[in-house]
């Protein structure tokens, strides 16, 4: 397994009490009954606060797992600030490192698998509602793979590749029955080196090519 980034040493963002009582409340409700299962009353009732006080900071359901998926990609920006070492060993600790981010709510994503990878879903992680969310977890691969032997006009599609790639992790790790879902960070790992190494390829005139081809296939399925 690829080595872990350093804990950040930056500040954690002062936050509303409220504000996160609501949603750590939520998520374990979450986690219990599936967001499908849990009402706002429910979730009201369990942060000890009345509906509509509830309702003035997240006003859905839908808003408290969009508040999930910031504060998540928070999270990664952390890791990613304290990245150090080859482009194998920062894609290694971000990989491995998300997977953690998400383990306490494995069984909640796995509720909604469906609608994470629909994109017509608000909550899908190809929706256009979740697009700024997308764009920062882009941001954070495209920074590793600018320190690599990648042309830079290759470096958006390369990224979009490993996060999509990265996605398709999460979907395995949050129904990985294996201990501490190692069957996951193996593949995580065995992918890594495969993928890594084809990297400079892409400077290649026939790897170029490839891209601008996968490029023109992700446009045209709105990816």
């Amino acid at each position: 397994m690829a080595p872990k980034s350093k804990p950040s040493s930056r500040a954690p963002k002062k936050r509303d009490a409220t504000r996160e009582r609501l949603l750590s409340r939520a998520l374990a409700l979450f986690q219990r009954k599936g967001v499908e299962g849990t009402t706002m009353r429910d979730i009201a009732k369990a942060a000890k606060l009345s509906l509509g006080a509830a309702y003035y900071y997240f006003p859905s359901k839908e808003a408290l797992v969009f508040a999930y998926y910031e504060d998540n990609q928070e999270a990664y920006e952390a890791l990613a600030a304290e990245l150090t070492g080859t482009t194998r060993e920062q894609l290694g600790a971000l990989f491995h490192g998300k997977l953690d981010t998400i383990r306490a709510q494995r069984k909640m994503l796995a509720a909604i698998v469906q609608r994470l990878v629909d994109p017509g879903d608000p909550l899908s992680a190809f929706s256009a509602q979740t697009r700024a969310v997308r764009d920062r977890a882009l941001g954070v691969l495209e920074r590793v793979l600018a320190g690599a032997a990648v042309p830079s006009d290759v470096v958006p599609l390369a990224a979009r590749a490993l996060w999509l790639l990265q996605m398709a992790m999460m979907l395995v790790f949050v129904n990985d029955d294996s201990d501490d879902q190692k069957r996951t960070h193996g593949l995580v790992d065995d992918a890594l080196d495969m993928i890594v190494p084809m990297l400079p390829l892409l400077g290649t005139p026939m790897g170029k090519a490839i891209a601008d081809k996968v490029t023109a296939a992700l446009a045209k399925a709105g990816i």
